[in-house]
C-alpha cells in the first residue's frame, strides 16, 4: 500500500504538486494564503509526524480541512455498464499539472 495522490481544496493532486505546496517541515516556509500547518505552541510536538513523502499529518488546506492521501489500493467508482461500454477507462489526474496519476479500465463482459 502506497500513497499515489492527495485530496485537498476539493480536488486531486499528484505527489509532486503536493510536496511543492506543502514542503517537509514547512511550518515557516509555506505561504499562509496557500498552505497552512497546525502551529502548536511547541513546534516539536508536530515535528516528525510526516508520511513517506514528507507531507505533515497535520497539514491543512486553505479552508482548514485536513489533507487526505489516496492509496494504491483504494477502490475505483464502479459506474453502470451502459456508461462503461463507451467509456471503459477512468483516469485519476492531478488538477495542478494535469498529469494522469493512475487509470482503471473496466472489463466489459
Amino acid at each position: 500500500m502506497r500513497i499515489i495522490a492527495y485530496t485537498y481544496e476539493a480536488d486531486t493532486h499528484c505527489i509532486a504538486c503536493t510536496v511543492k505546496r506543502y514542503q517537509a517541515n514547512g511550518f515557516d516556509t509555506a505561504p499562509p494564503a496557500l498552505a497552512r500547518y497546525i502551529i502548536r505552541s511547541d513546534k516539536e510536538i508536530s515535528a516528525g509526524y510526516e508520511d513517506a513523502n514528507g507531507i505533515g499529518y497535520l497539514a491543512l488546506d486553505y479552508e482548514s480541512n485536513p489533507l487526505h492521501p489516496i492509496f494504491s489500493i483504494d477502490e475505483w467508482q464502479e459506474l453502470d455498464d451502459s456508461f462503461l461500454t463507451g467509456n471503459p477507462t477512468q483516469y485519476l489526474a492531478c488538477s495542478d499539472c494535469h498529469d494522469v496519476i493512475d487509470e482503471y479500465t473496466h472489463e466489459v463482459a
